[in-house]
């Protein structure tokens, strides 16, 4: 989002990184209370501060703050224009009585729930009058950026322009993904749940097969062609709990592999429980372990067979798996959101 990059010293990074592990945080949590049907306001008022307090650090106490400083120089910068956006809803939040709350516009979902798409409510013009000269100006900054878009969208852009100038600051987990993500998928929406996913439906595709799934792990049960390709198919785990099935390319396996993510092989159906009723915001079966899944798999040993196979589950079940991302089958944003959900959203559902 910007080709700009900012000089930060080692023992500047852990403040920085926590800041902006509170920021993706409080994106994740605002997600999580959309689909609660709880009080978003709360939820943005404290992300508003946040980002905030990262701005105010960059500008008052980053070594290398002259060269943030003059991204809001004008003319202001993309990316410099959307912070500005953001003190300008902050300080009405802070100094005044005005209540900052999105408008709750729409709300979508079906089989898997409700999750609400809130929009950011104008700033009344009586209310712009209170505020100080300085913050007055950031008015037109926050009617481009921020007045009557998706909250969560712009939160994700937010995390988008801060990664852009000092990508080391992005707080991550023992996995190496994003603290707090990705969000949770929902059903017939493909709007981006990941700062770093594109919107373009093919970008965003290309994006999803060059880095390596989610989980810790995944277990192959079998191979399925469907007109001459020849899929791998199975189940993702993190912490012996498996929330999605897989279905992969064998090039695709062997680039996951070669970017190490492992790939074991074993019968999933006569080694696991459902426990779909502790997870009732599983979009789907969550399967348990009963034991450490090393302890019934084995290394795979080949990614291509002659012929097809399935030890777990039925071959007709695999093949509807499979139906729903094989090329042509469905339109294309669909096939992607159904994969994007399995690749991607391979861990605890609680966004």
């Amino acid at each position: 989002m910007s080709n700009t990059s900012l000089a930060i010293t080692t023992a500047e990074e852990p403040r920085f990184r926590q800041v902006m592990k509170d920021i993706q945080e409080s994106v994740a949590a605002y997600y999580a209370e959309t689909a609660a049907g709880g009080d978003l306001g709360g939820h943005v008022r404290t992300w508003l501060t946040r980002v905030q307090t990262l701005n105010d650090l960059f500008t008052e106490q980053l070594g290398d703050r002259s060269t943030y400083v003059a991204m809001f120089a004008a003319p202001a910068t993309a990316g410099a224009e959307l912070i500005s956006a953001v003190k300008y809803a902050r300080n009405v939040d802070q100094h005044l009585m005005h209540i900052v709350a999105p408008r709750e516009d729409s709300v979508i979902g079906g089989t898997h729930g409700l999750r609400v798409y809130a929009f950011w409510e104008p700033i009344p013009a009586a209310t712009h009058t209170l505020l100080r000269k300085g913050t007055q100006a950031l008015e037109p900054a926050y009617k481009a950026n921020l007045e009557g878009k998706e909250v969560t969208g712009t939160m994700l852009a937010v995390l988008r322009f801060f990664a852009s100038l000092a990508p080391q600051i992005v707080h991550r987990d023992h996995r190496g993904e994003w603290t707090g993500f990705p969000l949770m998928s929902q059903p017939a929406v493909a709007a981006p749940l990941h700062p770093d996913e594109p919107f373009d439906v093919t970008a965003a595709a290309e994006w999803l097969n060059s880095r390596i799934p989610n989980g810790d792990l995944r277990v192959v049960t079998g191979q399925v062609t469907k007109d001459g390709t020849s899929y791998l198919v199975g189940f993702t785990f993190a912490d012996q709990l498996s929330f999605a099935p897989f279905v992969e390319t064998v090039e695709q396996v062997e680039r996951d592999i070669a970017g190490g993510f492992i790939y074991l092989q074993g019968d999933v159906e006569a080694n696991v429980e459902q426990v779909g009723d502790k997870f009732p915001r599983a979009q789907g079966g969550v399967f348990h372990s009963r034991e450490d899944v090393t302890k019934w798999t084995a290394p795979v040993t080949q990614t291509k067979y002659d012929n097809d196979w399935v030890v777990s589950f039925s071959a007709d079940w695999w093949s509807h798996t499979v139906n729903l991302e094989h090329p042509g089958v469905l339109p294309a944003a669909v096939a992607y959101e159904q994969r994007r959900a399995r690749r991607l959203n391979a861990l605890v559902p609680l966004r």
